[in-house]
């Protein structure tokens, strides 16, 4: 009689030690992974800390919820932006764009709409840094001002957002040439999961959570459960890359359509990755990208090229200086441009705009 108790209670003695060794374990994982020097940790990190109530890295009631668009800048905002390594203002005109407030445009005056993400906005720069405003500024070199180049870049937008954007503001500002900047580092997949759901919490634009109570407190606490659900979720994006380039195709057909009808000029610059870990990453792993995605970083880029060729869309191609693990001086720390790489994509854009002699330049900027 007292045998089949002790046979229970060596069982149990045998899983409750099964447990605590797994959950030592786990303890251990999650103690090790936080010490590795992986841009991921650092990224998860960050975003844990946001999720936990600290202060985002943008300055807080920067953005406002838009109905047509998703979101802007919160019109008549101004602060100090102040990240690793820069300290600079941001201020919104009524619009909700980084720039000054304009009016209906002069004669003689042409205006060109910049749009983009956080790289056309001019992250970590002075809004007169920004490639754009450089842009605007070499225009009219010669003398005068009878070129406008618009700031219409919004941190966080993709091509989806971009479009939104064009047709509840834009097209108010009158442009005589629409600049789309296209960031390869994560515009297929914002495009692929526009229109996206974000949220303002305590004063911060977030994406809104997903998942059950569960899953977003292990998200928030643990780095070895981000970090895997992190890697699940790459897995998954690279395997419906296909989709997110077909629906940005979508979408740069649909812009040029849009501007066409008012013979608007649309003129796409290309932006490289700037992640330095695309450019390191080894062979075998590229093989591993190339078998979940179905293709290559240049394939996929020639394939937005040939969609510029063949839908007439002017097509501007930051150079090479602009890739590889290093992009000396051209970067700040989290991978943005800095005040060296927008004056030198701006040069960039201004000897497209020169070579492809679009109407409004060869005749008027004297080159």
């Amino acid at each position: 009689m007292g045998e089949a108790p002790a046979g229970r209670r060596r069982f149990w003695a045998q899983w409750g030690l099964a447990a605590a060794a797994s959950a030592f374990s786990l303890v251990m994982a999650e103690c090790l992974v936080r010490l590795l020097p992986l841009p991921a940790v650092k990224r998860i990190a960050s975003r844990q800390q946001a999720q936990l109530g600290a202060r985002e890295v943008h300055p807080r009631g920067l953005y406002r919820l838009d109905p047509a668009v998703g979101w802007t800048l919160t019109p008549g905002f101004s602060a100090r932006f102040r990240g690793e390594d820069f300290d600079i203002l941001v201020e919104a005109n009524p619009d909700g764009l980084r720039d000054r407030t304009l009016g209906p445009k002069a004669a003689g005056t042409f205006r060109i709409l910049g749009l983009g993400d956080s790289f056309a906005f001019g992250w970590g720069v002075e809004n007169d840094e920004s490639l754009f405003k450089v842009l605007e500024r070499r225009l009219n070199e010669s003398g005068g001002d009878n070129y406008q180049v618009i700031n219409a870049g919004i941190p966080g937008f993709g091509t989806y957002e971009e479009l939104q954007l064009l047709k509840s503001v834009g097209l108010r500002y009158q442009p005589d040439l629409v600049v789309l900047a296209f960031y390869e580092g994560n515009d297929y997949q914002n495009n692929g999961d526009a229109p996206r759901t974000r949220v303002i919490e305590d004063g911060y634009l977030r994406d809104r959570p997903r998942g059950g109570g569960v899953k977003r407190a292990l998200v928030s606490h643990s780095m070895l459960a981000a970090l895997t659900l992190e890697a699940f979720a790459g897995v998954t994006r690279k395997i419906s890359f296909q989709s997110d380039l077909r629906r940005t195709r979508e979408l740069l057909t649909g812009t040029k359509a849009l501007l066409d009808a008012r013979k608007i000029p649309l003129l796409l610059l290309f932006i490289p990755d700037q992640d330095p870990e695309v450019y390191r990453r080894p062979a075998l792993l590229r093989a591993y990208d190339r078998l979940l995605t179905g293709t290559t970083l240049q394939r996929s880029r020639d394939e937005i090229r040939d969609l510029c060729t063949t839908s007439g869309i002017p097509f501007c191609r930051l150079s090479n200086r602009f890739e590889g693990p290093a992009a000396p001086g051209l970067r700040l720390k989290d991978t943005h441009f800095s005040r060296r790489g927008h004056e030198a994509a701006a040069e960039e854009l201004l000897l497209c705009l020169r070579q492809l002699g679009l109407p409004g330049f060869a005749r008027r900027s004297g080159f």
